[in-house]
């Protein structure tokens, strides 16, 4: 299958850019970089930025910005490099044609603004300002999103390199500022912390601001015209903050090279693992009530109309690091013995099925569109634990993981509209599931699913029992029991359940929200019962399902991974025409 694939090109695969954008300009835009676009417009996309892109990551003191956006005096309005990069951000989500440089074509939306903002950075770099930082990680999110993925990565490390200069990084409340100019360098600064675990996790690089190197408080104002929302746009800041912090542990310590290294001379992950599973559940367990939220169970039809699209994407990027965190521990096919004494494989799924959750609101009440570019990523790494998923020996656990696989990519196609890249990673996911030869067609919701259900129940054998003709036991509900850190039985004190699986599903739901509850209880019991004692175990990295798969959807490591994947193929086939040649 792979060998039919169009990015298979001379014995190696090569996923680019081109042929995704239809309106890639030929001859280089030639703009007036101090022109602006007539006031309504200018309303249109400000509005368009504050409604969907700002509330995630509050960049701007948006009182101040506004103030400075009606000021008469030209000196103290908003830099026009800073208004070009957020009208660029927010062209994607325009249907105003006079954003786009060809009015035919819907992804070239932005791209006037972009390169006057382009043009206007080169005036900055000998003199550059809070307001540059700004510009910095607006075009970074526009780029990334734009398939222009080494200029969006270039461009935040531009930013988070000024953001040392500046001192953003330091504690400023002693300082000679006024009270918006110390608010805003704190909003900087941690816009820009977030951004760089989200952008190192997409592109599987290491952190750039070191945890050791800043002490700078949180923001803490609150915008005018947010003071009466519940939760308010800092509430879920706040939360977000911690969550990267949590995700830049997870990076370093089981992503980056010498991380990796490390993992790998372990007889045990179960220590690694069990302080940051821990660190997740406390973030979730103390949750201000303004910020909790429990996805419906889409799978058995539950439906609610989501919260605010920020707080939605706070939570997927939490289920997104509860798979990083359990992917490397996922066992793999040959594998004698689990990894670790943590039902991984079982986590992931849940993760995964609580994202594809959010997203089957949010698509349903047409708000998928307005996502942040970084929430890709989200939908992407649920999408790769589906396709394993699919290549499981349960038809019916199987077959769901199918129809998950087709869900994320149907969702990740109407964000194309937005975030061009997203076709791309639709690419990657189809490349892999060809891969493990899973096929993906034919298999919809309306399938017959009590077929799939009649073969998988055909294909598991029954307990043995001695007395003959009795009836099939009924497969066992898997008990949340098993999902107690496994590390914590020696404290009686730490023995609560994981907070993401209690407080955010109740037990009925979650023993319905894995595919097959009989495959989910099979995957638990397997890995209790088939693990070495602590002194006889050896952590074998290489044998998991995911140690050599990329984390992130970097391009360049993709290729590298099915070119290697399709070396290893063909010698398998050539070793397999050597041996008949010599029977």
């Amino acid at each position: 299958m792979l060998r039919g694939s169009k990015n298979f090109q001379n014995g190696a695969f090569h996923f680019n850019s081109r042929g995704y954008r239809s309106g890639e300009t030929k001859h280089p835009l030639v703009v007036d970089p101090y022109e602006l676009p007539p006031s309504d417009l200018s309303e249109h996309l400000l509005d368009l930025y504050f409604t969907h892109f700002y509330p995630l990551l509050p960049l701007l003191h948006k009182d101040t910005f506004l103030a400075a956006l009606e000021s008469e005096n030209n000196d103290k309005r908003p830099p026009h490099l800073l208004l070009n990069a957020i009208y660029a951000v927010a062209s994607r989500i325009s249907p105003d044609v006079r954003v786009r440089s060809d009015p035919d074509q819907r992804d070239t939306a932005g791209d006037i603004f972009l390169e006057r903002a382009r043009i206007l950075l080169d005036h900055e770099w000998d003199d550059y300002k809070v307001s540059t930082v700004q510009s910095l990680l607006l075009l970074s999110s526009h780029q990334n999103g734009a398939l222009k993925n080494i200029r969006g990565w270039l461009y935040s490390g531009l930013a988070f390199r000024m953001c040392q200069n500046l001192g953003l990084n330091r504690n400023c409340d002693s300082w000679n500022l006024s009270n918006a100019e110390k608010e805003e360098r704190k909003r900087v600064f941690y816009c820009s912390f977030v951004i760089d675990r989200l952008s190192c996790a997409m592109h599987g690089r290491a952190p750039m601001i070191d945890d050791r190197d800043y002490d700078t408080p949180y923001p803490s104002e609150v915008d005018k015209d947010d003071e009466h929302n519940k939760p308010t746009i800092m509430d879920n800041f706040h939360q977000l903050i911690k969550l990267c912090e949590i995700l830049g542990e997870v990076l370093c310590q089981l992503y980056m090279v010498k991380g990796r290294r490390h993992l790998a001379t372990l007889a045990s992950p179960d220590s690694v693992i069990s302080k940051l599973d821990r660190a997740l559940n406390n973030w979730m367990s103390k949750l201000p009530p303004s910020v909790q939220y429990k996805p419906p169970n889409t799978r058995m039809a539950e439906k609610s109309t989501p919260p605010k699209l920020e707080l939605c994407q706070t939570h997927m990027l939490f289920y997104t690091t509860l798979i990083l965190l359990h992917r490397p521990f996922i066992p793999g096919p040959n594998q004698r013995a689990t990894p670790s004494v943590f039902p991984s494989a079982s986590i992931c799924t849940f993760a995964a099925n609580k994202i594809l959750d959010i997203v089957e609101c949010l698509m349903a009440d047409g708000r998928l569109k307005n996502i942040n570019n970084y929430t890709l990523y989200f939908m992407f790494t649920a999408g790769i634990i589906f396709i394993n998923d699919a290549s499981s020996n349960d038809p019916e656990f199987a077959f769901e993981a199918k129809v998950s696989v087709n869900k994320i990519i149907r969702a990740m196609d109407e964000v194309e509209a937005t975030w061009i890249t997203s076709a791309r990673h639709c690419n990657i996911l189809g490349e892999l599931a060809g891969l493990r030869d899973i096929n993906l067609e034919n298999v919809g919701e309306g399938f017959d699913r009590q077929a799939i259900k009649n073969q998988s129940l055909q294909t598991k054998k029954a307990p043995s029992i001695a007395v003959p003709n009795s009836p099939v036991l009924q497969p066992e509900v898997p008990s949340l029991d098993l999902f107690r850190n496994p590390l914590d039985a020696q404290n009686p004190a730490e023995q609560r359940f994981p907070e993401y699986l209690t407080q955010y599903a109740s037990t009925s739901s979650f023993q319905t929200d894995s595919p097959s509850s009989q495959s989910l209880n099979q995957s638990i019991e397997y890995n209790m019962n088939n693990t070495y004692p602590n002194g006889d175990r050896t952590f074998n990295a290489i044998g998991t399902a995911f140690w050599d798969i990329p984390m992130s959807f970097d391009i360049d490591q993709w290729n590298s991974y099915f070119s290697n994947q399709n070396y290893r193929t063909q010698s398998n086939i050539s070793e397999e025409n050597n041996d008949t040649q010599i029977m």
